[in-house]
């Protein structure tokens, strides 16, 4: 169990469980799945992009939000 919280980062699940209900998903698991997103990522870039998309909303753009997409997945193969 340590082991995965660990490997996230502990504000983002702070965050999550505090505030009850989990922001719902600018992009669907069927649109990340287009985009090229391994299905084992598509949570966790869900996760953020609500995330980054309740905090500022010019990122309501689906330019913006796909091209966000593709980088926290990328960044994600990296860790």
């Amino acid at each position: 169990m340590a082991k995965l919280v660990y490997g996230h980062d502990a504000r983002a699940l702070r965050r999550a469980t505090a505030s009850g209900e989990a922001p719902a998903a600018p992009l669907s698991e069927r649109e990340l799945a287009a985009l090229g997103i391994p299905a084992a990522r598509i949570p966790r870039v869900q996760e953020e992009l609500a995330r980054l998309a309740a905090q500022d909303s010019r990122l309501l753009d689906r330019t913006t939000l796909e091209q966000l997409a593709a980088a926290i997945s990328r960044q994600l193969r990296q860790k």
